[in-house]
Protein backbone atom coordinates (compact mmCIF):
# COMPACT_ATOMS: atom_id res chain seq x y z
CA UNK A 1 0.00 0.00 0.00
CA UNK A 2 3.03 2.28 0.12
CA UNK A 3 2.73 3.03 -3.58
CA UNK A 4 -0.93 3.82 -3.17
CA UNK A 5 -0.12 6.25 -0.38
CA UNK A 6 2.55 7.84 -2.58
CA UNK A 7 -0.08 8.47 -5.21
CA UNK A 8 -2.49 9.99 -2.74
CA UNK A 9 -1.09 13.46 -3.39
CA UNK A 10 -2.43 13.21 -6.92
CA UNK A 11 -5.76 11.83 -5.67
CA UNK A 12 -6.79 13.99 -2.68
CA UNK A 13 -10.37 12.65 -2.71
CA UNK A 14 -9.30 9.06 -1.85
CA UNK A 15 -9.54 9.30 1.92
CA UNK A 16 -9.77 5.50 2.11
CA UNK A 17 -6.07 5.34 1.20
CA UNK A 18 -4.98 7.43 4.16
CA UNK A 19 -3.28 5.53 7.01
CA UNK A 20 -5.93 4.15 9.33
CA UNK A 21 -6.31 6.44 12.36
CA UNK A 22 -6.15 4.94 15.85
CA UNK A 23 -9.92 5.09 16.21
CA UNK A 24 -10.41 2.99 13.06
CA UNK A 25 -7.81 0.49 14.25
CA UNK A 26 -9.54 0.10 17.60
CA UNK A 27 -12.94 -0.29 15.93
CA UNK A 28 -11.63 -2.88 13.47
CA UNK A 29 -9.94 -4.79 16.29
CA UNK A 30 -13.18 -4.75 18.28
CA UNK A 31 -15.20 -6.04 15.30
CA UNK A 32 -12.62 -8.77 14.64
CA UNK A 33 -12.71 -9.87 18.27
CA UNK A 34 -16.52 -9.93 18.20
CA UNK A 35 -16.50 -12.03 15.03
CA UNK A 36 -14.10 -14.53 16.57
CA UNK A 37 -16.12 -14.62 19.79
CA UNK A 38 -19.35 -15.40 17.92
CA UNK A 39 -17.50 -17.96 15.78
CA UNK A 40 -16.10 -19.77 18.84
CA UNK A 41 -19.43 -19.57 20.69
CA UNK A 42 -21.20 -21.16 17.70
CA UNK A 43 -18.79 -24.10 17.33
CA UNK A 44 -20.46 -26.38 19.93
CA UNK A 45 -23.86 -25.92 18.25
CA UNK A 46 -22.80 -25.61 14.60
CA UNK A 47 -23.91 -29.15 13.60
CA UNK A 48 -27.33 -28.95 15.25
CA UNK A 49 -30.25 -28.76 12.84
CA UNK A 50 -32.53 -25.73 13.08
CA UNK A 51 -35.59 -24.27 11.34
CA UNK A 52 -36.04 -25.17 7.67
CA UNK A 53 -36.53 -21.69 6.14
CA UNK A 54 -35.76 -21.47 2.39
CA UNK A 55 -37.12 -17.89 2.38
CA UNK A 56 -34.10 -16.93 4.51
CA UNK A 57 -31.89 -17.57 1.48
CA UNK A 58 -33.91 -15.17 -0.68
CA UNK A 59 -33.71 -12.42 1.97
CA UNK A 60 -30.00 -12.88 2.62
CA UNK A 61 -29.02 -13.00 -1.06
CA UNK A 62 -31.15 -9.94 -1.88
CA UNK A 63 -29.45 -7.92 0.86
CA UNK A 64 -26.03 -9.07 -0.33
CA UNK A 65 -26.89 -8.25 -3.94
CA UNK A 66 -27.83 -4.67 -3.04
CA UNK A 67 -24.90 -4.00 -0.70
CA UNK A 68 -22.28 -5.58 -3.00
CA UNK A 69 -23.62 -3.67 -6.02
CA UNK A 70 -23.37 -0.38 -4.12
CA UNK A 71 -19.86 -1.26 -2.90
CA UNK A 72 -18.83 -2.10 -6.45
CA UNK A 73 -20.22 1.21 -7.75
CA UNK A 74 -18.37 3.17 -5.05
CA UNK A 75 -15.11 1.37 -5.83
CA UNK A 76 -15.53 2.09 -9.53
CA UNK A 77 -16.04 5.72 -8.52
CA UNK A 78 -12.83 5.64 -6.48
CA UNK A 79 -11.04 4.21 -9.53
CA UNK A 80 -12.38 6.97 -11.79
CA UNK A 81 -11.09 9.59 -9.34
CA UNK A 82 -7.70 8.13 -8.43
CA UNK A 83 -7.11 5.99 -11.55
CA UNK A 84 -5.49 3.33 -9.34
CA UNK A 85 -6.01 -0.03 -11.08
CA UNK A 86 -6.34 -1.88 -7.77
CA UNK A 87 -9.71 -0.19 -7.26
CA UNK A 88 -10.92 -1.46 -10.63
CA UNK A 89 -9.93 -5.02 -9.67
CA UNK A 90 -11.64 -4.77 -6.26
CA UNK A 91 -14.78 -3.32 -7.85
CA UNK A 92 -14.84 -6.26 -10.24
CA UNK A 93 -14.62 -8.71 -7.34
CA UNK A 94 -17.56 -7.13 -5.54
CA UNK A 95 -19.53 -6.96 -8.78
CA UNK A 96 -18.99 -10.71 -9.36
CA UNK A 97 -20.07 -11.46 -5.77
CA UNK A 98 -23.22 -9.37 -6.28
CA UNK A 99 -24.20 -10.80 -9.66
CA UNK A 100 -23.49 -14.45 -8.80
CA UNK A 101 -26.08 -14.10 -6.00
CA UNK A 102 -28.80 -13.96 -8.67
CA UNK A 103 -28.25 -17.43 -10.22
CA UNK A 104 -27.36 -18.80 -6.78
CA UNK A 105 -30.79 -17.77 -5.49
CA UNK A 106 -32.60 -18.93 -8.62
CA UNK A 107 -31.00 -22.38 -8.49
CA UNK A 108 -31.23 -22.89 -4.73
CA UNK A 109 -33.69 -25.73 -4.02
CA UNK A 110 -37.06 -24.78 -2.50
CA UNK A 111 -36.45 -21.01 -2.70
CA UNK A 112 -38.35 -20.26 -5.92
CA UNK A 113 -39.02 -23.83 -7.05
CA UNK A 114 -38.63 -27.28 -5.59
CA UNK A 115 -35.44 -28.14 -7.50
CA UNK A 116 -34.33 -24.66 -8.56
CA UNK A 117 -34.70 -22.72 -11.80
CA UNK A 118 -32.45 -22.39 -14.89
CA UNK A 119 -32.37 -26.14 -15.32
CA UNK A 120 -30.35 -26.53 -12.14
CA UNK A 121 -29.28 -29.85 -10.74
CA UNK A 122 -28.86 -30.76 -7.08
CA UNK A 123 -25.18 -29.63 -7.12
CA UNK A 124 -25.64 -26.31 -8.97
CA UNK A 125 -26.24 -24.04 -5.95
CA UNK A 126 -23.34 -25.61 -4.05
CA UNK A 127 -20.88 -24.95 -6.86
CA UNK A 128 -22.17 -21.40 -7.28
CA UNK A 129 -21.49 -20.97 -3.54
CA UNK A 130 -17.87 -22.07 -4.14
CA UNK A 131 -17.52 -19.65 -7.07
CA UNK A 132 -19.07 -16.77 -5.12
CA UNK A 133 -16.72 -17.25 -2.17
CA UNK A 134 -13.61 -17.71 -4.31
CA UNK A 135 -13.98 -14.57 -6.43
CA UNK A 136 -13.55 -11.81 -3.85
CA UNK A 137 -10.45 -13.24 -2.12
CA UNK A 138 -8.89 -13.81 -5.55
CA UNK A 139 -9.52 -10.20 -6.60
CA UNK A 140 -8.14 -8.90 -3.29
CA UNK A 141 -4.99 -10.99 -3.85
CA UNK A 142 -4.75 -9.68 -7.43
CA UNK A 143 -5.20 -6.07 -6.29
CA UNK A 144 -2.57 -6.45 -3.55
CA UNK A 145 -0.06 -7.98 -5.97
CA UNK A 146 -0.83 -5.35 -8.61
CA UNK A 147 -0.13 -2.41 -6.32
CA UNK A 148 2.93 -4.16 -4.88
CA UNK A 149 4.61 -4.63 -8.26
CA UNK A 150 3.06 -1.81 -10.32
CA UNK A 151 5.04 1.34 -11.02
CA UNK A 152 3.96 4.71 -9.67
CA UNK A 153 2.01 5.64 -12.80
CA UNK A 154 -1.78 5.68 -12.64
CA UNK A 155 -4.06 4.57 -15.44
CA UNK A 156 -4.50 7.29 -18.10
CA UNK A 157 -7.54 9.50 -17.64
CA UNK A 158 -8.92 8.84 -21.12
CA UNK A 159 -8.78 5.08 -20.49
CA UNK A 160 -10.75 4.99 -17.23
CA UNK A 161 -14.21 4.64 -18.80
CA UNK A 162 -12.95 1.91 -21.11
CA UNK A 163 -11.32 0.04 -18.22
CA UNK A 164 -14.52 0.17 -16.14
CA UNK A 165 -16.66 -0.94 -19.10
CA UNK A 166 -14.21 -3.75 -19.86
CA UNK A 167 -14.23 -4.94 -16.25
CA UNK A 168 -18.04 -4.91 -16.07
CA UNK A 169 -18.31 -6.85 -19.34
CA UNK A 170 -15.72 -9.38 -18.18
CA UNK A 171 -17.56 -9.94 -14.89
CA UNK A 172 -20.92 -10.40 -16.61
CA UNK A 173 -19.37 -12.93 -18.98
CA UNK A 174 -17.67 -14.71 -16.05
CA UNK A 175 -20.94 -14.96 -14.10
CA UNK A 176 -22.78 -16.21 -17.21
CA UNK A 177 -20.06 -18.77 -17.99
CA UNK A 178 -19.94 -20.02 -14.41
CA UNK A 179 -23.72 -20.35 -14.26
CA UNK A 180 -23.82 -22.13 -17.59
CA UNK A 181 -21.07 -24.54 -16.52
CA UNK A 182 -22.68 -25.59 -13.22
CA UNK A 183 -26.21 -25.84 -14.65
CA UNK A 184 -25.59 -27.59 -17.98
CA UNK A 185 -22.64 -29.63 -16.77
CA UNK A 186 -23.64 -30.41 -13.20
CA UNK A 187 -23.89 -34.13 -13.92
CA UNK A 188 -20.14 -34.25 -14.62
CA UNK A 189 -19.19 -32.41 -11.40
CA UNK A 190 -18.36 -34.29 -8.18
CA UNK A 191 -21.29 -34.20 -5.73
CA UNK A 192 -20.91 -31.65 -2.92
CA UNK A 193 -24.25 -32.20 -1.20
CA UNK A 194 -26.40 -35.26 -0.69
CA UNK A 195 -29.91 -34.97 0.76
CA UNK A 196 -29.04 -31.57 2.24
CA UNK A 197 -25.78 -32.75 3.86
CA UNK A 198 -22.23 -32.00 2.75
CA UNK A 199 -20.21 -34.82 1.21
CA UNK A 200 -16.54 -35.68 1.67
CA UNK A 201 -15.81 -33.96 -1.66
CA UNK A 202 -17.47 -30.82 -0.27
CA UNK A 203 -15.16 -30.86 2.77
CA UNK A 204 -12.14 -31.10 0.46
CA UNK A 205 -13.39 -28.30 -1.84
CA UNK A 206 -14.30 -26.02 1.07
CA UNK A 207 -11.00 -26.77 2.79
CA UNK A 208 -9.18 -25.63 -0.34
CA UNK A 209 -11.52 -22.63 -0.56
CA UNK A 210 -10.55 -21.54 2.97
CA UNK A 211 -6.98 -21.05 1.77
CA UNK A 212 -8.03 -18.14 -0.44
CA UNK A 213 -9.33 -15.66 2.22
CA UNK A 214 -6.48 -16.72 4.51
CA UNK A 215 -3.96 -15.94 1.77
CA UNK A 216 -5.67 -12.61 1.03
CA UNK A 217 -5.63 -11.70 4.73
CA UNK A 218 -1.93 -12.53 5.15
CA UNK A 219 -0.96 -10.77 1.93
CA UNK A 220 -2.76 -7.57 2.98
CA UNK A 221 -1.18 -7.69 6.43
CA UNK A 222 2.32 -8.11 4.99
CA UNK A 223 2.26 -5.77 1.99
CA UNK A 224 0.19 -2.90 3.39
CA UNK A 225 2.58 -0.63 5.33
CA UNK A 226 1.18 1.46 6.86
CA UNK A 227 -2.29 -0.03 6.86
CA UNK A 228 -4.77 2.20 5.08
CA UNK A 229 -8.39 2.40 6.17
CA UNK A 230 -9.44 0.34 3.16
CA UNK A 231 -6.77 -2.31 3.79
CA UNK A 232 -7.77 -2.55 7.42
CA UNK A 233 -11.41 -3.31 6.64
CA UNK A 234 -10.54 -5.67 3.80
CA UNK A 235 -8.58 -7.66 6.40
CA UNK A 236 -11.67 -7.69 8.66
CA UNK A 237 -13.77 -8.74 5.67
CA UNK A 238 -11.44 -11.66 4.93
CA UNK A 239 -11.56 -12.71 8.58
CA UNK A 240 -15.35 -12.75 8.38
CA UNK A 241 -15.04 -14.61 5.07
CA UNK A 242 -13.05 -17.34 6.84
CA UNK A 243 -15.69 -17.57 9.56
CA UNK A 244 -18.61 -17.74 7.14
CA UNK A 245 -17.06 -20.47 4.98
CA UNK A 246 -15.86 -22.48 7.99
CA UNK A 247 -19.21 -22.34 9.79
CA UNK A 248 -21.54 -22.47 6.81
CA UNK A 249 -19.89 -25.11 4.64
CA UNK A 250 -17.13 -26.89 6.57
CA UNK A 251 -18.03 -27.38 10.23
CA UNK A 252 -21.82 -27.68 9.94
CA UNK A 253 -23.30 -30.93 8.61
CA UNK A 254 -25.40 -29.27 5.93
CA UNK A 255 -27.94 -26.62 5.09
CA UNK A 256 -30.20 -25.18 7.80
CA UNK A 257 -27.90 -26.17 10.69
CA UNK A 258 -27.16 -23.51 13.28
CA UNK A 259 -23.63 -23.18 11.86
CA UNK A 260 -25.09 -22.68 8.37
CA UNK A 261 -27.39 -19.90 9.60
CA UNK A 262 -24.63 -18.13 11.54
CA UNK A 263 -22.30 -18.52 8.56
CA UNK A 264 -24.98 -16.98 6.29
CA UNK A 265 -25.24 -14.05 8.70
CA UNK A 266 -21.46 -13.62 8.56
CA UNK A 267 -21.81 -13.77 4.78
CA UNK A 268 -24.06 -10.71 4.91
CA UNK A 269 -21.63 -8.91 7.23
CA UNK A 270 -18.81 -9.37 4.72
CA UNK A 271 -20.87 -7.42 2.17
CA UNK A 272 -21.27 -4.33 4.33
CA UNK A 273 -17.88 -3.72 5.99
CA UNK A 274 -16.22 -2.05 2.99
CA UNK A 275 -19.54 -0.43 2.00
CA UNK A 276 -19.86 1.26 5.38
CA UNK A 277 -16.25 2.47 5.37
CA UNK A 278 -16.60 3.91 1.86
CA UNK A 279 -19.82 5.68 2.83
CA UNK A 280 -18.20 7.03 6.01
CA UNK A 281 -15.25 8.31 3.97
CA UNK A 282 -17.63 10.05 1.56
CA UNK A 283 -19.42 11.67 4.50
CA UNK A 284 -16.06 12.72 5.96
CA UNK A 285 -15.02 14.20 2.61
CA UNK A 286 -18.27 16.17 2.36
CA UNK A 287 -17.80 17.32 5.95
CA UNK A 288 -14.30 18.57 5.16
CA UNK A 289 -15.52 20.30 2.03
CA UNK A 290 -18.37 21.90 3.96
CA UNK A 291 -15.93 23.07 6.66
CA UNK A 292 -13.57 24.45 4.02
CA UNK A 293 -16.46 26.21 2.28
CA UNK A 294 -17.63 27.69 5.60
CA UNK A 295 -14.10 28.87 6.40
CA UNK A 296 -13.80 30.38 2.93
CA UNK A 297 -17.16 32.09 3.38
CA UNK A 298 -16.08 33.51 6.74
CA UNK A 299 -12.84 34.75 5.18
CA UNK A 300 -14.74 36.42 2.33
CA UNK A 301 -17.15 38.04 4.77
CA UNK A 302 -14.25 39.28 6.90
CA UNK A 303 -12.54 40.75 3.86
CA UNK A 304 -15.78 42.35 2.69
CA UNK A 305 -16.28 43.86 6.15
CA UNK A 306 -12.71 45.16 6.11
CA UNK A 307 -13.23 46.70 2.66
CA UNK A 308 -16.51 48.23 3.79
CA UNK A 309 -14.78 49.74 6.81
CA UNK A 310 -12.04 51.20 4.57
CA UNK A 311 -14.64 52.52 2.13
CA UNK A 312 -16.66 54.08 4.94
CA UNK A 313 -13.53 55.74 6.29
CA UNK A 314 -12.55 57.05 2.84
CA UNK A 315 -16.07 58.34 2.36
CA UNK A 316 -15.78 60.43 5.53
CA UNK A 317 -12.44 61.81 4.42
CA UNK A 318 -13.88 62.51 0.96
CA UNK A 319 -16.89 64.38 2.32
CA UNK A 320 -14.68 66.69 4.36
CA UNK A 321 -12.01 66.88 1.67
CA UNK A 322 -14.52 68.32 -0.82
CA UNK A 323 -15.05 71.23 1.62
CA UNK A 324 -11.48 71.61 2.84
CA UNK A 325 -11.24 75.33 2.06
CA UNK A 326 -14.36 76.05 4.12
CA UNK A 327 -13.07 73.92 6.98
CA UNK A 328 -9.74 75.74 6.93
CA UNK A 329 -11.67 78.99 7.15
CA UNK A 330 -13.60 77.67 10.17
CA UNK A 331 -10.38 76.81 11.98
CA UNK A 332 -8.64 79.99 10.85
CA UNK A 333 -11.32 82.23 12.39
CA UNK A 334 -10.52 81.41 16.05
CA UNK A 335 -6.80 81.42 15.31
CA UNK A 336 -7.06 84.92 13.82
CA UNK A 337 -9.08 86.06 16.80
CA UNK A 338 -6.45 84.63 19.17
CA UNK A 339 -3.73 86.47 17.29
CA UNK A 340 -5.61 89.78 17.57
CA UNK A 341 -6.39 89.22 21.25
CA UNK A 342 -2.75 88.44 22.04
CA UNK A 343 -1.60 91.60 20.21
CA UNK A 344 -4.04 93.64 22.30
CA UNK A 345 -2.87 91.83 25.41
CA UNK A 346 0.71 92.96 24.73
CA UNK A 347 -0.47 96.56 24.57
CA UNK A 348 -2.47 96.26 27.78
CA UNK A 349 0.50 94.61 29.45
CA UNK A 350 2.75 97.49 28.43
CA UNK A 351 0.16 99.94 29.80
CA UNK A 352 -0.24 97.88 32.99
CA UNK A 353 -3.97 97.69 32.32
CA UNK A 354 -4.59 94.40 34.13
CA UNK A 355 -8.39 94.63 33.95
CA UNK A 356 -8.46 94.76 30.14
CA UNK A 357 -5.53 92.29 29.96
CA UNK A 358 -7.51 89.69 31.90
CA UNK A 359 -10.53 90.16 29.62
CA UNK A 360 -8.62 89.67 26.35
CA UNK A 361 -6.72 86.69 27.73
CA UNK A 362 -10.01 85.08 28.70
CA UNK A 363 -11.38 85.69 25.22
CA UNK A 364 -8.18 84.22 23.73
CA UNK A 365 -8.66 81.10 25.82
CA UNK A 366 -12.25 80.76 24.62
CA UNK A 367 -11.17 81.01 20.99
CA UNK A 368 -8.40 78.45 21.57
CA UNK A 369 -10.95 76.09 23.11
CA UNK A 370 -13.21 76.65 20.10
CA UNK A 371 -10.37 75.80 17.68
CA UNK A 372 -9.44 72.74 19.74
CA UNK A 373 -13.03 71.50 19.72
CA UNK A 374 -13.32 71.93 15.94
CA UNK A 375 -10.05 70.06 15.35
CA UNK A 376 -10.94 67.29 17.82
CA UNK A 377 -14.33 66.76 16.24
CA UNK A 378 -12.81 66.64 12.77
CA UNK A 379 -10.12 64.22 13.94
CA UNK A 380 -12.67 61.86 15.55
CA UNK A 381 -14.85 61.98 12.47
CA UNK A 382 -12.20 61.12 9.88
CA UNK A 383 -10.04 58.78 11.99
CA UNK A 384 -10.23 55.10 11.08
CA UNK A 385 -11.57 52.90 13.89
CA UNK A 386 -12.98 49.46 14.49
CA UNK A 387 -16.75 49.24 14.44
CA UNK A 388 -18.03 49.37 18.02
CA UNK A 389 -21.75 49.32 18.67
CA UNK A 390 -23.01 50.27 22.08
CA UNK A 391 -25.93 52.02 23.75
CA UNK A 392 -25.45 55.74 23.13
CA UNK A 393 -27.26 59.06 23.47
CA UNK A 394 -29.15 60.03 20.31
CA UNK A 395 -29.67 63.80 20.92
CA UNK A 396 -25.96 64.30 21.66
CA UNK A 397 -24.95 62.36 18.56
CA UNK A 398 -27.35 64.35 16.39
CA UNK A 399 -26.11 67.71 17.69
CA UNK A 400 -22.48 66.75 17.09
CA UNK A 401 -23.27 65.55 13.57
CA UNK A 402 -25.24 68.70 12.74
CA UNK A 403 -22.56 71.04 14.13
CA UNK A 404 -19.94 69.22 12.05
CA UNK A 405 -22.11 69.37 8.93
CA UNK A 406 -22.59 73.12 9.37
CA UNK A 407 -18.84 73.79 9.39
CA UNK A 408 -17.91 75.82 6.32
CA UNK A 409 -21.51 76.39 5.22
CA UNK A 410 -21.89 79.82 3.64
CA UNK A 411 -24.57 81.98 5.18
CA UNK A 412 -27.44 82.23 5.38
CA UNK A 413 -27.53 78.96 7.35
CA UNK A 414 -30.95 77.24 7.10
CA UNK A 415 -33.21 77.07 10.13
CA UNK A 416 -32.57 73.88 12.11
CA UNK A 417 -35.52 72.27 13.89
CA UNK A 418 -34.85 69.25 16.13
CA UNK A 419 -37.96 67.38 17.27
CA UNK A 420 -36.55 64.69 19.52
CA UNK A 421 -38.84 62.18 21.20
CA UNK A 422 -38.43 61.77 24.94
CA UNK A 423 -39.30 58.06 24.68
CA UNK A 424 -36.40 57.40 22.32
CA UNK A 425 -33.39 59.01 24.00
CA UNK A 426 -30.88 56.27 23.14
CA UNK A 427 -30.21 53.40 20.75
CA UNK A 428 -27.65 50.68 20.04
CA UNK A 429 -25.26 51.94 17.35
CA UNK A 430 -21.73 52.81 16.28
CA UNK A 431 -21.50 56.50 17.11
CA UNK A 432 -18.96 57.55 14.47
CA UNK A 433 -20.70 55.65 11.67
CA UNK A 434 -24.19 56.98 12.46
CA UNK A 435 -22.73 60.49 12.80
CA UNK A 436 -21.43 59.97 9.28
CA UNK A 437 -24.92 59.03 8.07
CA UNK A 438 -26.50 62.10 9.68
CA UNK A 439 -23.62 64.30 8.43
CA UNK A 440 -24.24 63.14 4.85
CA UNK A 441 -28.00 63.56 5.07
CA UNK A 442 -27.72 67.05 6.61
CA UNK A 443 -25.12 68.17 4.03
CA UNK A 444 -27.29 66.87 1.17
CA UNK A 445 -30.36 68.56 2.62
CA UNK A 446 -28.58 71.92 2.94
CA UNK A 447 -27.27 71.68 -0.63
CA UNK A 448 -30.74 70.70 -1.89
CA UNK A 449 -32.22 73.88 -0.33
CA UNK A 450 -29.57 76.16 -1.83
CA UNK A 451 -31.99 77.92 -4.19
CA UNK A 452 -35.14 77.57 -2.09
CA UNK A 453 -36.88 80.58 -0.57
CA UNK A 454 -37.89 78.61 2.48
CA UNK A 455 -34.92 76.79 3.99
CA UNK A 456 -35.86 74.65 7.00
CA UNK A 457 -34.01 71.50 8.05
CA UNK A 458 -36.05 69.27 10.38
CA UNK A 459 -34.54 66.35 12.32
CA UNK A 460 -37.05 64.10 14.07
CA UNK A 461 -36.80 61.00 16.24
CA UNK A 462 -39.59 58.65 17.22
CA UNK A 463 -40.15 55.11 18.54
CA UNK A 464 -41.68 52.85 15.87
CA UNK A 465 -44.27 50.13 16.39
CA UNK A 466 -41.57 47.43 16.22
CA UNK A 467 -39.57 49.19 18.98
CA UNK A 468 -36.94 50.68 16.65
CA UNK A 469 -35.68 54.27 16.99
CA UNK A 470 -36.40 56.10 13.73
CA UNK A 471 -34.39 59.17 12.74
CA UNK A 472 -35.60 61.37 9.87
CA UNK A 473 -33.92 64.31 8.12
CA UNK A 474 -36.34 66.50 6.14
CA UNK A 475 -35.59 69.45 3.87
CA UNK A 476 -37.74 71.97 1.99
CA UNK A 477 -35.87 71.73 -1.30
CA UNK A 478 -37.27 70.92 -4.74
CA UNK A 479 -37.55 67.18 -4.02
CA UNK A 480 -36.23 64.24 -6.04
CA UNK A 481 -36.96 63.64 -9.70
CA UNK A 482 -38.08 60.11 -10.69
CA UNK A 483 -34.78 59.52 -12.53
CA UNK A 484 -32.69 60.39 -9.45
CA UNK A 485 -34.98 58.48 -7.08
CA UNK A 486 -34.64 55.29 -9.16
CA UNK A 487 -30.88 55.17 -8.61
CA UNK A 488 -30.63 57.18 -5.42
CA UNK A 489 -28.58 54.65 -3.44
CA UNK A 490 -26.51 53.27 -6.31
CA UNK A 491 -22.74 53.82 -5.91
CA UNK A 492 -20.93 56.32 -8.12
CA UNK A 493 -24.15 58.09 -9.09
CA UNK A 494 -24.07 61.81 -8.25
CA UNK A 495 -25.45 65.15 -9.38
CA UNK A 496 -22.67 67.12 -7.65
CA UNK A 497 -19.76 68.52 -9.64
CA UNK A 498 -16.64 66.71 -8.44
CA UNK A 499 -18.64 64.32 -6.22
CA UNK A 500 -17.76 60.65 -5.93
CA UNK A 501 -21.35 59.46 -5.67
CA UNK A 502 -20.70 57.08 -2.76
CA UNK A 503 -22.18 59.06 0.14
CA UNK A 504 -25.74 57.67 0.16
CA UNK A 505 -24.50 54.24 -0.90
CA UNK A 506 -22.18 54.16 2.12
CA UNK A 507 -25.01 55.43 4.34
CA UNK A 508 -27.21 52.54 3.21
CA UNK A 509 -24.43 50.02 3.97
CA UNK A 510 -23.98 51.48 7.46
CA UNK A 511 -27.70 51.49 8.26
CA UNK A 512 -28.21 47.94 6.98
CA UNK A 513 -25.24 46.80 9.09
CA UNK A 514 -27.20 48.15 12.08
CA UNK A 515 -30.26 46.10 11.11
CA UNK A 516 -32.22 49.01 9.63
CA UNK A 517 -33.19 50.39 6.23
CA UNK A 518 -32.47 53.78 4.68
CA UNK A 519 -35.12 55.14 2.33
CA UNK A 520 -36.43 58.45 0.98
CA UNK A 521 -39.94 59.80 0.55
CA UNK A 522 -41.58 63.09 -0.35
CA UNK A 523 -41.95 65.76 2.33
CA UNK A 524 -45.60 66.87 2.54
CA UNK A 525 -44.33 70.44 3.02
CA UNK A 526 -42.16 70.20 -0.07
CA UNK A 527 -38.74 68.61 -0.37
CA UNK A 528 -37.53 65.16 0.72
CA UNK A 529 -37.46 63.14 3.93
CA UNK A 530 -34.76 60.52 4.52
CA UNK A 531 -35.59 57.97 7.21
CA UNK A 532 -33.64 55.18 8.88
CA UNK A 533 -34.07 53.17 12.08
CA UNK A 534 -31.71 51.95 14.78
CA UNK A 535 -32.19 49.09 17.25
CA UNK A 536 -33.14 50.10 20.80
CA UNK A 537 -30.47 50.33 23.48
CA UNK A 538 -32.01 47.54 25.59
CA UNK A 539 -30.54 44.53 23.69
Amino acid sequence: MDQMSDRLGASPGLLSLLPAPPGQRRLALGVACLLLAVFLATLPFARIGWFHLPAFVLTQKTLMLVSDLITSALLFGQYSIGRLHAFNILAGGYLFTALIAVPHTLTFPEVLSQTGLLGAGPQTAAYLYIAAHAALPLTIIAAALQRKHADTASDPTDGVIGSIAGMILAIILAVAATTLLVTRGHQWLPPLIDNGYYTREARIAVGALLALPLAALLLLARTARPLSTLDLWLIVTMLAWLCTIALGAFISRGRYDIGWYVGSFFDFLTSIFVLLILISQIILLYERQASAAAASQRLRERRINEMEAVLIHLSRVSELGQNVSSLIHEVNQPLTAISNYLAAAMQFLAASNTVRLKSVLQQSAEQAARATEIIRHLRDFIAGHDSEKRADNIPEMLRNAVSLALLGIDPPIPAIEMRLSSVAPSAFFDRVQIEQVVFNLVRNAIEAMGDSERRVLTITTRLTADNMVEISVADTGPGLSPAIRAQLFEPFVTTKAGGLGVGLSICRVIVEAHGGRLYAEDNPKGGTVFRFALPPSAR
